[in-house]
């Protein structure tokens, strides 16, 4: 087994300079933009008192083959739209991954393309075969890895209403934290967060942490989070309401800094995360995120907002974009692979939504609840690191690519 501190490894920020360029001083960039690259060395080895939520934009569709076998350029609205799933309950083993259970809670909207069903007529990508074999034969990255000790995202679910509001510096504010910028060419941001006292972010490197508040279905997603005092700081942070699409404007097309998230590819931290109800359900009903060596760099296609920067196995001539939306072969009897029953509905989900490229990482990985809560239950039993390492990888399919965006990173 591989020790888990090869598990996800982002370049979540890296494009960060290309966000800036035009938009903020040379120092400025260099400033942010040495903070967050350096995080990236090595890792492949081994306003007002409240909090705005996103404004609504509208940007190409996202690349769901279910809707179109050609996308088109209508748009769609951005945070926008009525709740999704509401249920909150299940059962307390999973199913054997044929979706029987209660469905579990889910964010955003039931149209977003994180919750739509891939559709039998899905139209595959003409470059699928070509990206799918470097997909799968990545050095020594041959099987699934679930980021679940660290490296991963743990999410702490609260009463926004009660929990009290801690301010919260970023080195970069995204949406509902650029109370203290004075314009778009000012970087820096605060805002106020709802970051329970006993809050700890991820172990490792990119240290991500994820509130959320159910009954208001807003998130706050943190990168590289350290408390200081009574408050915290981060090199990242933007808020995302779970009511809407899941979908941020794309960074290319402006504002700059609404199109950035938690992760590399703009995504917030909710977006694709595998969950205790998730697997208790017996049925994800939701697509996954899913990160990789040779995640392609500079650019990206919705839903994703931004691009993977470009550096060590992150490059622009190979890979498969920010965006870009896999899906395990739905012919494939998952049955016959030997999972176990959390193994089973995660396959199922791989077929029945598929799951979205959101990052770099040192392994091809996927990403489960590290809140302390989610940990007691996974180490039951219930989920393990090679949990999925069964599913092939070259049994998946990369569904026709949406808009390309070029960040030039």
């Amino acid at each position: 087994m591989r020790a888990p501190t090869i598990g996800r490894c982002s370049s979540s920020l890296a494009l960060f300079l290309s966000a800036c360029v035009g938009c903020a001083s040379a120092a400025e960039v260099d400033n942010v933009d040495a903070a967050l690259r350096h995080r990236d060395a090595g890792k492949a080895d081994a306003g007002k008192d409240t909090v705005a939520s996103a404004p609504d934009a509208v940007v190409p569709p996202a690349p769901d083959a279910s809707t179109s076998p050609t996308p088109d350029a209508s748009g769609v609205t951005v945070d926008g739209g009525s709740a999704g799933n509401p249920a909150d309950a299940g059962s307390s083993a999973p199913a054997d991954g044929a979706g029987t259970s209660t469905a579990a809670w889910r964010p955003f909207a039931d149209s977003s393309p994180w919750n739509t069903p891939i559709a039998a007529s899905a139209v595959v990508d003409p470059s699928s075969a070509q990206m799918i074999l470097d997909f799968a034969s990545v050095p020594g990255q041959d099987k699934f890895w679930i980021n679940i000790q660290d490296y991963s995202v743990p999410v702490y679910f609260v009463d926004s209403t009660v929990t009290p509001m801690v301010t919260v510096a970023a080195g970069l504010g995204g949406t509902g934290f650029r109370t203290g910028a004075a314009n778009d060419g000012v970087d820096k941001g605060s805002g106020l967060a709802p970051i329970p006292s006993n809050a700890m972010p991820a172990v490792g490197t990119d240290r991500h942490l994820l509130v959320v508040d159910k009954k208001t279905r807003m998130e706050w997603g943190f990168f590289n989070a350290a408390q200081t005092g009574a408050g915290w700081s981060v090199d990242e942070a933007s808020t995302q309401d779970l009511a809407g699409s899941g979908v941020r404007p794309p960074e290319s097309v402006g504002p700059w800094w609404a199109g950035h998230g938690p992760r590399a590819c703009g995504f917030g931290l909710m977006a694709g995360l595998i969950t205790a109800d998730d697997i208790r359900s017996g049925h994800i009903q939701h697509a996954l995120v899913i990160a990789y060596p040779h995640i392609r760099s500079s650019t990206y296609t919705p839903p994703a907002s931004t691009a993977q920067g470009t550096f060590g196995d992150a490059q622009p001539t190979r890979g498969i974009m920010c965006g870009g939306r896999v899906q395990l072969d739905p012919s494939l009897d998952i049955k016959t692979l030997g999972l176990s029953a959390s193994g089973l509905v995660v396959a199922r989900a791989l077929q029945e939504y598929g799951a979205f490229v959101g990052d770099y990482s040192g392994a091809v990985s996927l990403y489960a609840d590290e809140s302390p809560d989610a940990r007691a239950y996974w180490d039951s039993g219930i989920l393990g690191n090679d949990t999925a390492e069964n599913i092939p990888l070259g049994r998946f399919r990369v569904l026709q690519l949406g808009t390309v965006y070029d960040n030039m990173n």
